[in-house]
């Protein structure tokens, strides 16, 4: 047999060649009323099964169990199943469709609107530890701060959003994951030219890629205004590059330090 030959099909299979996946429980009632609807319908499961296969006929239970808890209860010898790839990725995908599983996206990529669903939607679980929070001013938050590089929740409780350390932190887990975004090293820097030559293009020029590449926080700039802020400043008397952090252009001694690889006096 084709390990992949059934993957897709609707099958009425036999209920031994089928084995549990991950426990399940119900409640006796539920179970046992559900049994009785089905044997009302003929012994037909209009809800399928979903398994993957296992081997050569043979199957396990990757979603809906309460359908094969109802069938054994039944003594159903058949039940209508859905065979799915045994990828990790579509196992997941059919116990979300089915309820089974909430969905996690990537805060380090999450745009504000997912950022802001997702809160909600654990604020709104009963019980839920995120109870009163303000999820419009944590939304924000999250959106104004670079969490491309994040490996852990831990910087959350830093932007003062309302959500803390333990149970609330805790809770994010339930709608986000992290996988840091991988970075490509820039290209080479320009060569560095003097402040006191340099074109007004120069200036720009070196300061576009400071921020484009997100180099030494160069990203927060604008870097026209500050080109020409530099290119227009009286810079004859200049003895180092420090009057650059009075032009109130954005740059302060943090910058300037990274500034200095691409311009010189």
């Amino acid at each position: 047999m084709n390990d992949f030959g059934n993957v897709g099909k609707l099958m009425y299979l036999p209920l031994a060649d089928i084995e549990t996946g991950e426990e399940f429980t119900a409640s006796e009632f539920l179970i046992n009323a559900a049994a009785e609807m089905v044997l009302q319908a003929g012994g037909r499961n209009w809800q399928p099964l979903i398994v993957k296969e296992t081997g050569d006929y043979q199957y396990q239970v990757v979603s809906n169990p309460l359908v094969y808890a109802v069938a054994h209860q039944a003594n159903l010898e058949r039940v209508w199943c859905i065979v799915i790839d045994a990828n990790p990725l579509s196992i997941e995908q059919a116990k979300i469709l089915a309820g089974e599983a909430t969905p996690k996206v990537n805060l380090n990529t999450a745009s504000r609107d997912t950022i802001l669903a997702a809160l909600r939607h654990l604020v709104a679980q009963p019980g839920s530890d995120l109870k009163g929070l303000d999820v419009i001013k944590a939304t924000n938050r999250l959106d104004e701060t670079d969490r491309s590089e994040w490996k852990s929740f831990t910087p959350i409780t830093t932007l003062k959003c309302g959500i803390t350390k333990g149970k609330k932190l805790d809770a994010l887990q339930q709608v986000f994951f992290l996988s840091p975004v991988k970075k490509e090293a820039p290209p080479p820097a320009p060569t560095a030219v003097s402040v006191k030559k340099a074109s007004r293009d120069d200036i720009f020029e070196r300061l576009e890629y400071l921020s484009t590449y997100k180099i030494g926080g160069f990203e927060t700039i604008d870097a026209d205004k500050t080109a020409d802020a530099i290119f227009t400043a009286s810079k004859s008397k200049w003895k180092s590059l420090n009057p650059i952090t009075k032009l109130e252009c954005g740059i302060d001694a943090a910058k300037l330090k990274t500034l200095k690889t691409v311009l010189t006096l």
